[in-house]
């Protein structure tokens, strides 16, 4: 795979890496409720996964070598969908 480290990619990474937070934000300020935590822990877990997939693909976009950024995405599930780009 070829970098992809463009201005343009650049510029996604830095908007999915501020996404991510808010994202972990949202969740922790929910978690913050008991009653709510208690009652939408799945949700929460979802929020979660949503923040480290952002993570994970605004990594990609800042790599020099992809190959080697895939192989460290700590998702199984996003790091194969990842493979598949070879």
């Amino acid at each position: 795979m070829a970098p992809a480290n463009t201005a343009s990619h650049r510029q996604i990474a830095l908007v999915l890496e501020e996404l991510s937070q808010e994202v972990e934000a949202l969740g922790a300020s929910l978690c913050g409720d008991m009653d709510v935590a208690m009652r939408h822990m799945d949700s929460l877990q979802a929020i979660d996964l949503i923040a480290q997939k952002q993570r994970s693909l605004a990594k990609l976009l800042h790599a020099d070598c992809l190959e080697t950024e895939v192989e460290r995405i700590g998702l199984d599930i996003l790091r194969e969908r990842m493979r598949l780009m070879r």
